[in-house]
């Protein structure tokens, strides 16, 4: 199996004939061959989508609103199967998938779909920028893409997407839907290929517009190369977000539950929590029960088993993860538990809890990329809102206890969203971080300042 570009409404190999394994993270073995993209590609999509835009810029809304409702059919048609695909790329449970990028997705194509019924001011003549380069990163892949093609679509753009190596299904997955729902073709290009090919599409002076999803090292490259050109740019990076567990929380029952933040997606998903809060004076009895959680539970060694357990990506991502904890030591953390491989192959590294690391650490700071939790009891509450608003990094945020006690800890965490007593990536749309987790225009919608160029009537019509 070949996974390829697709241009100009149609699956294509790149010119350079050059191909890459994609490794399935649950067994090793390899899934598919990958089409390795270059600048060539690149091109060859802009000027595919240069002879698109016209024709979206011109398409009455109504028929963009009925583009995007045949998109969401033809993923609607093929959801569970299209769930498992990315699962079994991704090393997620399908469920998961299924729930929290799927479906999502096509909600927001619905959406997406009906506001562009819905009457704007006479004053305010939204036009589209043209062309779009869209940047996703792996987790859960078709769902980043769609929060920003639909709205991009809405608009009358074109778009040049580049799909991460690691969750290349995407595109055979979008690329199909697109063909099915008759989409003009050109009007969205999939590029297959590294974080190279991302940084050319963000680079081309065609592309007036980049909305990108992914780690801090990326989101650099990209700004880099489309700040020279003062592009509109909407940049989504790392995250540093914690989960809050207050005293009166009923943990033993809810172990499972509160635990499901940290092991599925094992640390690599941008919803994922990294740092554990609690108080002292329950952090005996906590610790206690996490190990016996922990010591009881299995990885995840096929896309339709249920354990949370989820195996890392790459064997580097692995490396690296050995190497914080090694950090982590040093710094006098200490770890609790995981570390060592689980049955199956190596891509299957037991989480790592490490406690005690000073909140000055850089690992306290930094976006770890990896499953290494670290959890930090402190004597007070208010001591808890202190170092979890500490890092440069705020996304999102989980608060466990007593419904009387949440309101106020939600309301004083520096994050863009807080789950209470449920942890539900997606539950909303599109959510653009705090502090130095984003950078750029902010607007999401498809009217808005960012996907759309707004030209403002002054006067009398």
């Amino acid at each position: 199996m070949e996974l390829q570009n697709f241009i100009g409404g149609a699956f294509v190999p790149s010119d350079s004939q050059k191909t890459f394994a994609k490794i399935s993270p649950f067994d090793g073995t390899e899934l598919a061959r990958v089409t390795a993209s270059d600048a060539m590609d690149v091109i060859k999509a802009i000027q595919s989508a240069k002879k698109a835009a016209p024709v979206m810029k011109d398409m009455p809304l109504s028929d963009r609103a009925s583009l995007l409702l045949k998109l969401a059919s033809a993923l609607e048609e093929k959801s569970d199967d299209c769930a498992y695909q990315e699962a079994l790329h991704q090393g997620l449970p399908q469920s998961f998938v299924l729930e929290h990028s799927l479906r999502p997705a096509i909600r927001i194509l619905k959406e997406v779909a009906g506001s562009l019924n819905q009457p704007l001011s006479a004053q305010v003549l939204p036009q589209p920028v043209g062309l779009v380069g869209i940047i996703a990163s792996w987790n859960l892949s078709l769902l980043l893409v769609i929060e920003r093609l639909a709205p991009a679509l809405a608009a009358g753009n074109a778009c040049v997407v580049k799909i991460s190596e690691l969750s290349p299904i995407t595109a055979q997955i979008l690329g199909e839907a697109l063909q099915k729902a008759e989409v003009p073709a050109g009007a969205v290009s999939l590029l297959q290929g590294d974080a190279e090919v991302g940084k050319v599409v963000a680079g081309h002076p065609s592309i007036h517009a980049v909305t990108a999803v992914g780690k801090t090292s990326t989101m650099e490259q990209i700004a880099k190369a489309g700040l020279s050109q003062f592009k509109k740019l909407q940049l989504a990076g790392s995250v540093k977000n914690s989960s809050v567990v207050l005293s009166g929380t009923d943990f033993q029952a809810q172990m499972a539950e509160i635990l499901k933040s940290f092991l599925v997606g094992q640390g690599q998903l941008c919803w994922n929590s990294s740092r554990l809060f609690l108080l002292e004076s329950m952090s005996a009895d906590f610790i206690e029960a996490m190990k016996t959680y922990l010591d009881k539970l299995e990885p995840l060694m096929d896309p339709k088993g249920t354990s949370p357990w989820t195996p890392l990506i790459t064997s580097a991502r692995r490396e690296e993860l050995q190497k914080k904890v090694q950090e982590g030591k040093v710094e006098h953390g200490k770890v609790l538990s995981g570390g060592d491989s689980g049955p199956g192959p190596g891509f299957h590294m037991k989480p790592v809890m490490m406690l005690d690391l000073p909140n000055c650490s850089v690992l306290q700071q930094d976006e770890l990329q990896g499953p290494l939790f670290l959890m930090t009891p402190v004597k007070y509450q208010h001591e808890i809102l202190k170092w979890a608003n500490t890092s440069y990094l705020a996304q999102s945020a989980v608060v466990w206890g007593p419904q009387e006690k949440l309101g106020k800890v939600a309301s004083q965490l520096d994050c863009a969203q807080v789950w209470l007593n449920q942890w539900q990536p997606n539950s909303l749309n599109n959510v653009f971080g705090f502090k130095q987790s984003s950078f750029g225009n902010p607007d999401q919608a498809w009217s808005g300042t960012f996907y759309s160029d707004v030209k403002i009537l002054t006067g009398t019509l």
